[in-house]
């Protein structure tokens, strides 16, 4: 049976280096019920691993994959709170000229219900770690750690997460227009562009703005697909999330984000922060890109911590309740020296005023202290441009 892997996996290009995975992505049914499957696998040491995973398009929870014998032979073992989670199904598989036939059986039973899948992709996975075991091939993230890489690059999650949506009116600011796409089944949204002078930078705003709108979403599907504990079978929350554009012009869009999102555990998710998007060369803004906030010293290398520059320094020293920018209405607690030692810190974002200073990623008890506490106008800033800063504010 180990035999008709190897056919398989030369039939479907599955890769013949290590650290290197084949995602195969397949559209089909078991039984009467559609089904999405993706199978990534990787050859090491001259041997094959396998795994993978499926979902009902009805419902789009994750079911995962394991090879448990030799032959195309998965085992699922949906994820549960025990140690080691048992398997509920096997599927028994055989490749087809349009992909891959066979039977699934639940444990315990004696009878089969027949699986017909067609393979509708393949993707090429480079792993940033090294791949030694089956469970290496599914750590592997295609698109959440890749800050601006388009979900639509992973076909499995592409599919999962595009099933049916709903798109609202439109929101025009001069050459700049957005719109909420909201995810039919959970109730799930976000924002998207839909107009911009330039189709490429919107291109890579969209696939940011997707990232976001593709967390919340996966985050609700899996707590959808949980059961056994407060929150499990619900969304968790992340349909009642909460975006606000509070600034947007033809090369900056601030996006104020908030909600309380629950799935399991002591606390929820309480958080609030204002993402800023970049719209003249997407993603989000690099604020040191514009402001004069870190020095990179001869040697400076990507990780290593940046020292601030004396600009920035000054501002800091400024940013107190007696400054005539402070804009806060929060409890005399949330500015003492306790608030700091948790590493909040401050974000930026901007407004039509200035520079709006918040602080956010609080832990849940401090939740009530984030918020926007300083706007330090555009003309306190002199110091702190950077010259790039000219192309984002022409005015100044």
């Amino acid at each position: 049976m180990r035999r008709l892997i190897a056919v398989l996996l030369s039939v479907y290009a599955f890769p013949a280096a290590a650290d290197t995975i084949t995602q195969t992505v397949y559209e089909g049914t078991l039984g009467k019920n559609p089904i999405v499957m993706e199978v990534r696998s990787a050859t090491v040491d001259g041997k094959t691993l396998y795994a993978g995973q499926y979902y009902y398009t009805k419902y789009r929870g994750l079911i995962p994959l394991e090879a448990i014998a030799d032959g195309l032979m998965l085992g699922e073992r949906p994820y549960c709170e025990e140690a080691q989670c048992p398997f509920t199904g096997t599927f028994t598989l055989t490749p087809t000229s349009a992909g891959l036939s066979g039977q699934w059986r639940a444990s315990g039973k004696r009878t089969s219900v027949d699986v017909a899948l067609k393979k509708v992709a393949t993707h090429a996975i480079v792993s940033p770690n090294p791949v030694r075991e089956a469970g290496d091939l599914m750590v592997v993230d295609t698109v959440m750690e890749a800050p601006g890489k388009p979900v639509a690059d992973d076909p499995f999650r592409f599919r999962r997460l595009n099933q049916d949506n709903l798109y609202g009116p439109e929101t025009v600011a001069g050459p700049v227009a957005y719109r909420t796409v909201t995810d039919k089944a959970t109730g799930v949204h976000y924002l998207n562009l839909t107009r911009h002078p330039d189709a490429a930078v919107m291109k890579k705003v969209n696939a940011t703005l997707d990232i976001e709108r593709y967390f919340r979403l996966e985050g609700a599907l899996d707590c959808l697909s949980m059961k056994g504990f407060t929150g499990a079978g619900t969304t968790g929350g992340y349909d009642e999330t909460t975006e606000k554009v509070v600034y947007i012009t033809p090369t900056l869009m601030a996006v104020e984000d908030s909600g309380s999102t629950y799935c399991g555990g002591a606390h929820p998710n309480n958080y609030w922060v204002i993402h800023t998007y970049d719209l003249r060369q997407g993603g989000e803004l690099d604020f040191d890109r514009v402001l004069k906030l870190y020095n990179r010293p001869v040697g400076w290398k990507d990780g290593d911590d940046l020292p601030e520059t004396a600009e920035y320094k000054a501002l800091q020293a400024k940013l107190n309740p007696k400054s005539p920018w402070f804009a806060a209405d929060v409890d005399p607690e949330c500015l003492g020296e306790d608030v700091d030692s948790y590493g909040g810190g401050y974000s930026f974002s901007f407004n039509a005023k200035g520079l709006v200073v918040s602080r956010t990623d609080l832990p849940h008890a401090l939740g009530a202290c984030m918020g926007v506490y300083y706007v330090v106008p555009y003309a306190e800033l002199k110091a702190l441009w950077r010259p790039e800063a000219k192309a984002y504010f022409p005015n100044l």
